[in-house]
């Protein structure tokens, strides 16, 4: 069978979306084949995207490419507002496993994806289980490294470092943010893990270690998302510029739901053969 598929891009964070994606269903094998071969190079994550009748409302589904399934990925849903741009689709809403993401496609293909607000997590030292922490920052404290669990849609730890050292030495880094990633506190599901340093009052660098990707990335949104949220409640600041190896992204925090600014492309259009 022959299926359509998207090649997408952004800030460095590539995916296959498959569109439309009625009654396809992937196996994990399937996931990782077409994540591995589709390519010159290997792509991050596989996106199953559809459009309702109506046309008012998309849904997505993302897996990394081991083909895992993860409840939420940012860039992804940036790449899906263009690729329904593209043909001609404008619903106010994509559907998520974390939630429902609002979309708007500004000037430029500028995509602005409304999100909810980042959950904060506590370790319970009883049951041994991360719960809900409301609007408390509760750390703890893993390798000498002050880490805050938040669920920003997915979920990451965040932790900040003023060590330059350690934040421009690609091998050192990434061997210790896998280390807190392959933590025991985190299994089975493991987590991704994000550190940022302050650039400028109103900017923070992010780089981030993605499970089931099991690497560094030169972007991740979602991670992004959650570092400025750790930063907002610390500097009081409702506009952030993030700065990623693949790029820049910027967040306005409102009220209730916040805005996160960020662009991608589509690459090229093909079709699977599974």
């Amino acid at each position: 069978m022959k299926i359509p598929f998207y090649k997408c891009d952004s800030k460095g964070n590539s995916f296959i979306i498959v569109f439309p994606s009625d009654n396809i269903a992937l196996t994990s094998s399937e996931i990782q084949h077409i994540c591995n071969s589709t390519d010159s190079q290997i792509v991050d994550g596989l996106i199953l995207l559809d459009i309702n009748n109506d046309k008012n409302m998309a849904s997505m589904h993302y897996y990394n490419n081991d083909g895992t399934w993860e409840t939420f990925c940012l860039n992804g849903t940036i790449c899906s507002s263009l690729i329904l741009k593209n043909n001609k689709l404008f619903p106010n809403h994509i559907k998520t496993d974390a939630g429902l993401c609002g979309i708007k496609i500004l000037k430029d293909d500028l995509v602005q994806i409304e999100i909810s607000e980042p959950n904060n997590m506590k370790l319970n030292k009883l049951s041994n289980c991360w719960e809900d922490a409301k609007n408390e920052f509760e750390s703890i404290l893993i390798d000498g490294f002050k880490c805050y669990f938040i669920n920003s849609g997915a979920k990451h730890i965040v932790l900040e470092s003023d060590d330059d050292n350690l934040f421009d030495d690609d091998f050192l880094l990434e061997k210790t943010l896998k280390k807190i990633r392959n933590n025991k506190l985190f299994l089975p599901d493991g987590v991704n893990v994000n550190i940022y340093r302050c650039i400028a009052s109103d900017t923070i660098q992010v780089k981030t270690y993605e499970k089931g990707v099991e690497s560094m990335m030169a972007s991740c949104s979602s991670g992004s998302y959650a570092c400025a949220y750790h930063y907002k409640h610390y500097n009081k600041l409702d506009r952030i510029r993030i700065l990623n190896d693949g790029g820049i992204s910027e967040i306005i925090f409102r009220e209730n739901k916040n805005l996160f600014l960020s662009k991608g492309k589509i690459e090229y259009k093909g079709e699977l053969e599974i």
